[in-house]
């Protein structure tokens, strides 16, 4: 969960599909979608982050891929890399699973649906959560309205809020809202006309950082 986290420590940006509050829509088996975003800290170009969405018979996979090195006079001085799956079916998320290498740090997550609810095994959580709640990779527009947020990064249940915001960075035509748990985690994000995430921006360490998309093959929610 790269804002979180570069929120919460030195940069020395989920990451994230949603659990759905709405059917899925009918779709077409084996049909795939993919949107690519580059990350930048100020304007340097400091990694890339990917969501590829593949269609089946039954729902949706979503796989989120984002890799990050921060370097200094040639030298890697920060690396981040997360890579989740999402499963969904018309009655929501059926299954999250996670892992990332957060400057040398290994955390995890791995959530299924069991009946009513979502059981999560985490590094930084374990136990239940609502079949409702959302994952942090902001690619739903949907969950905006979820909770709890289910961390890619380490299955951490996020409080959070989102509130309606127009910053400098934000697209031509987008839409922006805020999402924030209240104490350390809060970043930006976009959507375009279609409802499609189309970027993020967040503060890390009084330095602005975006995720700015820089090609699709399709709508990812479609």
């Amino acid at each position: 969960m790269i804002a979180s986290t570069l929120n919460r420590r030195a940069f020395t940006a989920g990451t994230l599909g949603f659990a759905l509050t709405t059917s899925l829509p009918a779709i077409a088996a084996s049909s795939s979608r993919v949107r690519r975003f580059a990350v930048l800290r100020g304007k340097e170009p400091i990694g890339t982050h990917m969501v590829t969405v593949q269609d089946s018979a039954t729902g949706i996979t979503a796989r989120t891929d984002i890799d990050i090195a921060v370097k200094r006079l040639g030298f890697t001085v920060y690396r981040y890399a997360l890579t989740c799956t999402e499963v969904y079916d018309a009655n929501g998320l059926v299954s999250l699973n996670g892992q990332c290498n957060d400057d040398g740090d290994s955390e995890f997550v791995a959530a299924t649906r069991e009946g009513g609810k979502l059981m999560v095994k985490g590094s930084s959580y374990q136990g239940p959560a609502p079949v409702a709640a959302g994952a942090t990779t902001y690619w739903r527009k949907e969950a905006l309205t979820a909770a709890p947020w289910i961390s890619t990064q380490s299955g951490e249940l996020l409080s959070v809020t989102a509130s309606p915001v127009s910053v400098a960075e934000m697209p031509a035509g987008a839409t922006g809202y805020r999402i924030t748990n209240g104490t350390d985690y809060t970043t930006d994000v976009f959507y375009d006309s279609r409802g499609e995430w189309i970027g993020s921006a967040f503060d890390a360490k009084g330095t602005r950082a975006t995720i700015r998309m820089t090609d699709e093959t399709g709508a990812l929610q479609s």
